[in-house]
C-alpha cells in the first residue's frame, strides 16, 4: 500500500517573474520568504521527499535561501526560458533518471504562500485511497496545482514543452482527476499589486 513516504514534492522556482519585476521566490513572507515558506510547508507534510527546481536566478536563490545549507535537493533547468511545462519535464525526467522513483509526484509552486501543510496531507490522504487517480486543486472553473500525479501520468508530464504546465493534462482527464479545495491556499501571487495587497490581508 502506498504511503506518503512514497511521495515527492516537486516545487516549481524555475520563472522569470517578469510581471513582479523582482525575484518572486525571494519576496519577503513571514520571518523569510515565498520559496522558503513553501520549503517548509511540503516538508512539515507526510511526502517522502522535496525537490526543488531552478532556473532564472538560481545562484542568487540557491545563495539566498542558503539551500546547500538546508540540505534541499535541487536542480537547475537550463531552458527554463520555454516555460513552466518545460520546468516539470526536466523535473520529472530528474525524479525518473533516480534508482528508486516515487509512486506519486506532488506539483507545487513557489508563488503560492498561504499553501498549508495540512492541505498537501489531505492530497495525500486521498491519494492513498486512489492511487490511480489525479489529486488536483479546485479553482473556479477547472482544476489546477497543486496537484498529485500517479505513475501512469509520468510520461506525459515528461514530455511537456509549453508554458501551460499541467493545465493541459488536467484537463484532458478530468474524469481522472479528483478536485479538493484549498480555500485562499490557491492565491498565487504574479504581480507586485498582488503582493502589497496579500501583506495587507494577511497583517
Amino acid at each position: 500500500m502506498i504511503s506518503g513516504k512514497d511521495i515527492t514534492v516537486l516545487i516549481m522556482a524555475a520563472g522569470e517573474s517578469k510581471r513582479m519585476q523582482d525575484i518572486k521566490q525571494l519576496l519577503p513572507w513571514k520571518d523569510s520568504n515565498f520559496l522558503l515558506e513553501i520549503i517548509k510547508t511540503a516538508k512539515n507534510s507526510r511526502v517522502g521527499s522535496v525537490q526543488l527546481v531552478l532556473g532564472a536566478h538560481a545562484e542568487r536563490i540557491v545563495d539566498k535561501c542558503s539551500l546547500n545549507d538546508l540540505h534541499v535537493d535541487y536542480m537547475i533547468n537550463p531552458n527554463w526560458q520555454m516555460g513552466l511545462g518545460n520546468s516539470i519535464a526536466y523535473g520529472i525526467n530528474h525524479l525518473l533518471s533516480l534508482a528508486s522513483r516515487p509512486q506519486g509526484i506532488l506539483i507545487c509552486l513557489a508563488d503560492q504562500p498561504l499553501m498549508t501543510s495540512d492541505y498537501l496531507n489531505l492530497m495525500v490522504e486521498n491519494f492513498i485511497q486512489n492511487p490511480n487517480r489525479i489529486i488536483a486543486t479546485n479553482y473556479t472553473q477547472k482544476t489546477g496545482v497543486p496537484a498529485l500525479f500517479p505513475i501512469t501520468f509520468y510520461e506525459k508530464l515528461s514530455q511537456l514543452k509549453d508554458d501551460y504546465g499541467a493545465k493541459e493534462i488536467l484537463k484532458r482527464y478530468r474524469k481522472e482527476t479528483i478536485g479538493l479545495n484549498a480555500g485562499k491556499g490557491i492565491i498565487d501571487i504574479d504581480t507586485k499589486a498582488a503582493y502589497e495587497q496579500l501583506i495587507i490581508d494577511t497583517q
